[in-house]
Order: structure tokens, then sequence, then C-alpha cells
């Protein structure tokens, strides 16, 4: 009988040997552990950098939006001027209201200008310029619409 009680001592002075070396209850993380957060972080960061890079993209074509309505807005307020008043406005211009209305509220450091200019040389057509300028991110921005208005219609 004692060499059975040896033998089961053994058995257990080797187990518990054994458990001691191979705890799974460390202090620490794994290695995957480890790299399951990594992946988690990067992926954090690419839907972060996706979502900014949309929203700069989508405000750039708002502002540029509102840039093409304000120009729009005084070339048409122009047209229905007629060309006898186009006429007699001055060369180059700031924007009347109600048309540069949106650029002070709506466009970053905005401003629109007009310019008034004969197509030809017998002064039946004129070229109207309209510029609306605009500071986006420390860089200037601006959009440019021409038409021309004849003295006998479009």
């Amino acid at each position: 009988m004692p060499s059975l009680w040896r033998t089961v001592n053994r058995k257990r002075e080797i187990r518990n040997k054994f458990d001691k070396n191979c705890q799974l209850s460390k202090p620490g993380f794994t290695l995957i552990e480890t790299a399951i957060s990594l992946v988690f972080i990067l992926a954090m960061i690419v839907i972060l950098l996706t979502a900014s890079g949309t929203f700069r993209t989508t405000r750039r074509g708002n502002l540029q939006g509102i840039a093409a309505k304000i120009a729009s807005c005084e070339i048409e307020r122009l047209r229905k001027l007629g060309f006898t008043q186009v006429s007699t406005l001055p060369s180059s211009d700031s924007v009347e209201p109600p048309c540069n209305a949106d650029v002070t509220a709506k466009l970053p450091s905005g401003s629109t200008t007009r310019s008034i200019s004969d197509y030809d040389v017998s002064g039946k057509i004129k070229l109207i310029t309209v510029q609306v300028n605009w500071t986006e991110s420390g860089t200037a921005q601006n959009i440019k619409l021409e038409t021309l208005i004849a003295e006998n219609g479009l």
C-alpha cells in the first residue's frame, strides 16, 4: 500500500508543478488579445478618416451650390432689368441685394462682384460676368458665371 500512496503523491506533485508553470491566469495580455485590440483601433481610425473626408467633400459641394445660386440670382436679376438698364450700370461693381444676402450668411469670407463689358464692337451685345469668392479652410475658392444680353433679346 505504501507504494500506491507514494505513486499518488508523486502524481500530485508533478501535476502541481505543471499547473504552477502553465497557469492561465498570469497577469498581462495575450498576443491574441493585443492583436484584436489593434484591429479594433485601426478599424475605428479608418471609419473616422472616411467620415471626415466625406464631410469635407459634402461641405465643399454645398458651398459651391450656394455660390452658384448667388451668381444665377444676379444674372436673372440683370436679365429682368433689360438691355437698356444693364447698359447704364457701372462696368464693375459688387452685387446688390437680394442676391448677395446669402454671401455673408452662408459663405465664409464671401464676396460677389459683377462686370459688364461689350461683347462685340457695335455694343449691341453685353457680356455679364458674375464671380463669387469665398475662403474655405484657408484656401480661396470661386465660381464664375457668364452670360450674354443682347439689345434685341437673348
